[in-house]
């Protein structure tokens, strides 16, 4: 998984990890937050 993002990086392949798990996370929250809406309602 990793080779398959690098490879779509720039030239040196250098990529904030951090940032990645943070909209990552982020993601998950919104998607969970959202199935919550749609199950109380």
């Amino acid at each position: 998984m990793r080779d398959i993002i690098e490879s779509l990086s720039p030239e040196d392949g250098q990529i904030d990890w951090k940032w990645v798990g943070s909209v990552f996370a982020f993601y998950v929250v919104v998607v969970v937050a959202g199935a919550g809406v749609v199950i109380t309602h």
